[in-house]
């Protein structure tokens, strides 16, 4: 099944705590972008803030759209936010898959039928332990995200 888009919880999976991007996160969603996989941003920010947040960290041109609680009438870590910003990428859930830092988003996400990227970051070793468990897949660092979508040599080559 081919991946159609993502859905990144903003202030966990995409900002250091000092508010610039993570190492690497500009190649990974450039290489989403390539492959022609549209990305949704969901937030507990106001939009302005959120869209400033991105514009300062260079971001704002990956993401079609930030969905706000304010917006979308939930929690930002809720099954329904991740379905709204699903149904605003015009996707199903079997080609949608949730970035998130956080242990109750992933759980949720999950819960709601989601495959989920666990994103390392703000979590505690505990709570970072048991998003491992749970998700899909998991990443210490965006670097990562690139070995699992790039195809191997082997890849390239076959015709």
């Amino acid at each position: 099944m081919r991946l159609q888009s993502a859905i990144f919880t903003l202030e966990d999976t995409l900002f250091t705590p000092d508010g610039t991007a993570r190492e690497g996160l500009d190649k990974a969603l450039a290489l989403f972008k390539m492959e022609g996989v549209w990305l949704g941003a969901v937030t507990a920010l106001r939009a302005d803030e959120a869209q400033k947040a991105l514009e300062r960290a260079g971001l704002s041109s990956y993401f079609r759209f930030v969905l706000t609680e304010d917006v979308a009438l939930c929690g930002v870590d809720s099954g329904t936010m991740f379905e709204r910003a699903m149904k605003r990428l015009h996707s199903q859930k079997d080609d949608t898959i949730v970035f998130s830092g956080s242990l109750s988003a992933i759980q949720n996400a999950k819960d709601a039928g989601f495959r989920t990227v666990a994103v390392q970051g703000s979590a505690g070793a505990a709570d970072w332990s048991t998003m491992q468990q749970l998700a899909t897949q998991s990443l210490a660092q965006y670097s990562d995200c690139l070995l699992y979508t790039s195809p191997s040599p082997r890849d390239r080559t076959r015709s």
